[in-house]
């Protein structure tokens, strides 16, 4: 019997632990489920749940996942992917932190900019201005304003977002918003899983900023 009640409580404890709490969902966009373990059925996740090591995670179309590690750091699983969590833990773990970095940089970058704009507001534009009375006048297009995109990519809105960054690179594609712009589009095409778009201004960043500080934090498998 004590040999019976000893088994059934090592088999509790290795339970225990194999359900061991490694982090929690922290953003989720359109359908996304989890399971416990490969025995449990799928459920449809919510903000906050906490979820094991054994676990897995399951997205649908244009849906997407954003996990908060209990050791720090978080992963991003995109749409239409299903992956074990011990193996989004692993790849957290294992590769290096560029996208911290990365962050950090942009942070600085952009409150230099938020300077820059306030010691400059009352000097003349570099432009020649054009009332809409002149003669001269055919069309001005307006011009977009990083702050509207930093303002979405804030709050997780990336697909609005996009345009507005790639609208301001247009429209001065050497100027520091610009700059400011690849580094964000790179960051939102990490999180949206799209390595083609995340290399592509990886490159263009490092050949129209040679000079830029966020170089050294870009992903140097990309």
């Amino acid at each position: 019997m004590n040999r019976l009640i000893l088994i059934i409580s090592v088999c509790f404890i290795s339970i225990h632990l194999g359900a061991a709490q490694v982090g929690k969902i922290r953003f989720i966009l359109g359908e996304v489920q989890y399971r416990a373990n490969q025995n449990q059925p799928y459920k449809f996740a919510s903000l906050g749940l906490p979820i094991s090591e054994d676990g897995f995670l399951k997205t649908g179309p244009d849906s997407s996942v954003e996990v908060q590690w209990s050791e720090g750091g978080t992963s991003t699983v995109p749409a239409n992917r299903q992956v074990g969590v011990r193996k989004l833990l692993d790849e957290a773990s294992s590769k290096q932190n560029w996208k911290n970095k990365l962050e950090n940089k942009v942070g600085n970058l952009k409150l230099q900019n938020k300077r820059r704009a306030s010691s400059t507001a009352g000097i003349r534009r570099e432009e020649a201005d054009v009332s809409r009375d002149s003669l001269l006048f055919w069309y001005i297009e307006e011009l977009q304003e990083i702050s509207e995109a930093i303002s979405l990519y804030e709050t997780k809105q990336y697909t609005k977002a996009i345009p507005l960054f790639e609208k301001v690179i247009n429209q001065a594609p050497l100027k520091k918003d610009a700059e400011l712009s690849h580094a964000y589009l790179i960051l939102i095409y990490d999180s949206l899983g799209d390595v083609v778009k995340l290399k592509k201004h990886v490159t263009l960043l490092k050949q129209d900023f040679p000079e830029s500080t966020t170089l050294d934090s870009l992903p140097t498998d990309k």
